[in-house]
């Protein structure tokens, strides 16, 4: 029977076998292998190892990893691992794991289009890195993510110096059907023109202050038997002309105000409702608590190594590190939930609609938005108390009793 992190590193497996190999004739590796390397990364973020010194402790020391078959590796040789082998063969080994495992999708998300969360977040970095220079006084790197909404997981994501543009890396990753949802840092009307050119979607906050020239007032529309939340007031939708438009486009911008704060979205997704408008930027704050989640839980705010070909491999490795958790984990709670054919948990089986998810129905917005993700906790939360016991587990048997440990939020 395998270990709880055989199980965990299933999915990767036949890549491994296949190009591990390949790849370590390619680097002219012959002391620090390939699968070894990214086994190695992967059980330094479960177990919360902050930094590459301590994970050569980990290997000569701890008895887990001769368990696990982790064998001894100078600090030396996992340091060279971030230079010797390309960022891009993680990137493929990522890629292979999101194409070929199996992933709970949200039915009511489906049944609008696929979208899109894109978001950046900075990590800070040492004064030596000079090639991540930010402002005078530090350095700092920025990670650009795009989230998958339909299933909860990241898609596609780079590492660059904190000044790079995140209008750039949105347009480098559009894509014709998927709808893409970021805050108003992203927009402007060059990059809403050219996701349109894509045959692409947006639904994008804007700032206060641009001049509309032109608007027609459009019904406040919902799903029948929905209901606007009473948190949101001042609710418009329009079809509206901006001043500063050099394209003339025609979009549709629904505002309204939340406690003292304004919001302006601005989309091309006219088929959508008004609340089901709302309720999707709403899930924007998911992209948010993955960074938290890589930050915080993972602790991924340590860089294992400075140059950007390192950083990048760490930003895989965590990914993969996250996305291998969280399939254990669906995996875990399927089969504690007595072997059924279930793709999602109980409160969403009869939602078709994204309106139709449960929902706080008060004035609080904060308590409208947490219910709002409530429903998804069975199969998609991944907390420290979970994470705890992953690491508590990780050398024994994936036997009935861990599935059912790890089957619990």
């Amino acid at each position: 029977m395998n270990t709880t992190f055989e199980e965990l590193l299933a999915p990767l497996n036949k890549y491994l076998e296949e190009q591990g190999t390949q790849i370590d004739k390619q680097t002219l590796s012959r002391k620090l292998f390939f699968a070894d390397f990214v086994k190695k990364l992967i059980y330094a973020f479960v177990m919360n190892v902050p930094t590459l010194r301590q994970l050569t402790t980990e290997l000569e020391t701890n008895e887990n990893c001769k368990i696990l078959g982790l064998e001894q590796t100078p600090f030396s040789t996992l340091k060279d691992g971030f230079t010797r082998f390309p960022a891009k063969f993680f990137e493929k080994l990522y890629q292979h794991i999101l194409k070929n495992s199996e992933w709970l999708r949200i039915e009511a998300f489906d049944e609008l289009g696929i979208f899109h969360l894109v978001d950046g977040s900075i990590f800070p970095t040492l004064r030596s890195m000079d090639w991540a220079i930010y402002k005078k006084t530090k350095n700092a790197i920025r990670l650009h993510l795009s989230f998958e909404l339909n299933r909860m997981l990241p898609v596609e994501f780079i590492g660059l110096k904190a000044n790079s543009s995140e209008r750039s890396f949105l347009l480098s990753i559009v894509k014709e059907g998927i709808t893409y949802i970021a805050d108003r840092g992203y927009f402007s009307f060059d990059l809403a023109a050219r996701i349109e050119s894509c045959k692409a979607f947006f639904i994008l906050r804007i700032k206060n202050n641009l001049k509309i020239i032109r608007s027609l007032d459009l019904k406040i529309s919902r799903s029948k038997g929905q209901t606007i939340p009473p948190c949101f007031k001042n609710l418009t939708d329009q079809l509206v002309q901006f001043e500063s438009d050099k394209h003339a486009k025609i979009y549709r911008l629904i505002q309204f105000e939340v406690l003292q704060s304004q919001f302006k979205i601005c989309t091309n997704r006219l088929d959508l409702t008004t609340l089901q408008i709302i309720i999707l930027y709403a899930y924007r704050w998911q992209i948010e608590l993955l960074f938290k989640f890589i930050k915080r839980t993972l602790k991924g705010i340590h860089l294992f190594n400075n140059t950007p070909n390192g950083v990048n491999i760490q930003f895989y490795i965590l990914m993969i590190t996250a996305i291998l958790q969280l399939r254990l984990k669906q995996v875990a709670t399927v089969i504690s939930n007595n072997n059924q054919d279930i793709s999602i948990s109980d409160s969403l089986e009869n939602v078709k609609n994204i309106e139709q998810i449960p929902t706080h129905f008060g004035y609080c917005p904060d308590l409208w938005i947490e219910s709002l993700t409530t429903c998804l906790q069975d199969f998609w939360k991944i907390g420290c108390h979970w994470i705890r016991r992953l690491q508590n587990f990780i050398c024994k048997p994936f036997d009935s009793n861990i599935i059912f440990n790890l089957g619990r939020s």
